[in-house]
């Protein structure tokens, strides 16, 4: 038996990456939702038991994680426990798993995610572009946002003069609206825990170059402004913790191996970028920075026949490609006397 948990930012794509290979490898599957996105779940159900899936084999549970999520991790029925989500959380489903029957547990955790733009990068207004587009794209509620932008010291100036505009021109306002580039954030908890974050970035000494409030306060939505700041300390909060929202921390660096220390000065390791026209770099500094994801003069390039997942407190084992289905076998050793 599988136990899948799943978060509310992709509720649909992440509950498919764990479910279909679980399935494929002919496992049973327990799927809880998150409490703040639940529907999606609740139709590929319905759906799967339309095609003709036999009753038990996929099961959605709805609940909290305190009451539903910690009983899948404590059930000795569960033999594997698939999760995405914080890290804080995913060390509780280690713990679940080492006071029943250790289980083992796959995660997928959080991300401060580092893009490296040099002075060689083949086009810097797309890598500009690109570095504003990650960050704000799902209201920079992604575990891979790259919420961490590092720039040569010789186009700083040109690169995040760039980003900046383009934060305070996104059009901001209802998820429906076709026109709409940034939604709202998921909720009043998390927007409150995101503004935190923004004062403490401002407390530790960085420079707001843009947003840093809450904005459209009279439709009762969660929205929050693009946000951006520069002169972040390396060692503070903003630096090194994940906020999980549309808030971007420019480094300046002036050496490539600088650029790689600060990238891999966080806990977390999950994805990467680096703009570069110099393939002998890209290759370099690829293999130098702690993440499970690289990508090179691009960003948040996916597919499913590529496997993703993390290094550090990013987590362990890989979502997509045949990796995944690797997660819901186990190997085994039959000897036959003729």
């Amino acid at each position: 038996m599988v136990g899948a948990v799943v978060p509310w930012n992709f509720p649909l794509t992440l509950a498919s990456w764990k479910v279909a290979p679980a399935l494929a490898a002919g496992c049973a599957v327990v799927l809880k939702p998150s409490e703040s996105a639940p529907l999606s779940a609740l139709v590929l159900a319905e759906l799967a038991q339309e095609a003709g899936l036999p009753p038990g084999v996929l099961n959605v549970v709805c609940g909290d994680g305190p009451t539903a999520g910690r009983a899948l991790g404590l059930h000795p029925g569960v033999d594997v426990l698939a999760f995405t989500g914080s890290t804080e959380v995913g060390r509780h489903f280690l713990r679940y798993a080492a006071d029943s029957n250790l289980k083992r547990v796959w995660l997928e955790l959080g991300g401060k995610s580092p893009n490296i733009i040099l002075p060689d990068a083949p086009d810097l207004e797309r890598a500009a572009a690109t570095a504003a587009w990650g960050v704000f794209f799902n209201q920079g509620e992604m575990c891979t946002a790259p919420s961490r932008l590092l720039v040569h010291s010789s186009v700083a100036e040109h690169v995040v003069d760039a980003v900046v505009e383009r934060a305070r021109t996104l059009r901001v306002g209802d998820p429906l609206d076709p026109a709409t580039e940034m939604g709202p954030l998921v909720g009043e908890d998390h927007l409150r825990r995101v503004l935190a974050r923004v004062a403490a970035g401002s407390e530790d000494g960085a420079r707001l170059r843009a947003g840093g409030a809450r904005t459209l306060t009279g439709t009762g939505g969660s929205f929050l402004e693009p946000t951006v700041f520069d002169r972040v300390d390396p060692a503070s909060r903003l630096a090194r913790e994940e906020v999980f929202g549309p808030v971007l921390s420019v480094f300046v660096f002036d050496e490539p191996d600088e650029a790689v220390a600060l990238a891999n000065a966080t806990d977390y390791g999950l994805a990467a970028g680096v703009w570069t026209s110099d393939l002998s770099t890209a290759h370099r500094m690829s293999r130098a920075l702690r993440a499970g994801t690289v990508w090179v003069n691009c960003y948040e390039e996916g597919d499913l026949s590529v496997p993703f997942g993390g290094m550090k407190q990013s987590g362990n084992g890989r979502d997509k490609s045949v990796h995944a289905w690797e997660k819901y076998t186990e190997l085994k050793t039959t000897w036959v006397r003729l």
